[in-house]
């Protein structure tokens, strides 16, 4: 039985592109933990609050490969999945994420850690993948993508399952919500400059 270790962590800002040269998309800021832990019989998830909610951004870049999925979006990977304290599932079970809401038009691929961006599959129903994934419980940083401006969010269910995903008797699930903003493309950025300029302008004249 694999036991799951306490994992701790340096939060690091890597919205300045800290991987250059390794064409991997940046996180947009310090990690924003959502440690998972056992106590008794019941999943316990909570968000770390001292991390601001983060921002779906869009940097400008293009990216090859995989993470081609994130060209021409406002995306964010600060989430991050985390096993917390020492224990093990109960055996024959698997630790399972279930997206059970979210605002549409939320994508999300799946990531990896700082150093191993991951596969950029679909999961958690963006182009028809399944709504849950099974969790191995090392950290896991997803990537969330979206092309419209606004406020985002998508609450998930943790608990047992057996290897098809059926939650088993015993023991009770948890339930966290994570929250997202956004700000406009570089591009729009630039186009909302240039009018605020002509404003300006119009208002001296």
């Amino acid at each position: 039985m694999q036991q799951f270790a306490l994992v701790t962590t340096i939060s690091l800002s890597l919205a300045s592109g800290a991987f250059a040269g390794m064409d991997m998309p940046v996180f947009g800021g310090p990690m924003k933990h959502i440690a998972v832990h056992l106590h008794e019989n019941m999943l316990e998830a909570h968000v770390d609050d001292s991390v601001p909610t983060p921002i779906l951004q869009n940097y400008g870049q293009m990216y090859g490969g995989n993470a081609s999925v994130l060209n021409d979006t406002m995306y964010n990977a600060q989430y991050g999945w985390m096993v917390e304290g020492l224990w093990a599932p109960p055996s024959g079970s698997f630790l399972w994420i279930e997206q059970i809401s979210a605002t549409a038009g939320l994508m999300t691929y799946s990531g990896g850690t700082m150093m191993d961006p991951g596969t950029f599959d679909p999961i958690f129903g963006t182009a028809g993948s399944s709504s849950a994934i099974m969790w191995g419980g090392t950290m896991l940083h997803n990537w969330y993508a979206v092309t419209a401006p606004g406020t985002y969010s998508a609450t998930y269910r943790i608990y047992f399952g057996d290897i098809n995903g059926i939650a088993i008797d015993g023991y009770e699930a948890d339930e966290v919500t994570l929250n997202w903003t956004t700000v406009p493309t570089p591009g729009a950025v630039a186009v909302l400059g240039l009018l605020g300029a002509a404003l300006r302008r119009r208002r001296r004249n």
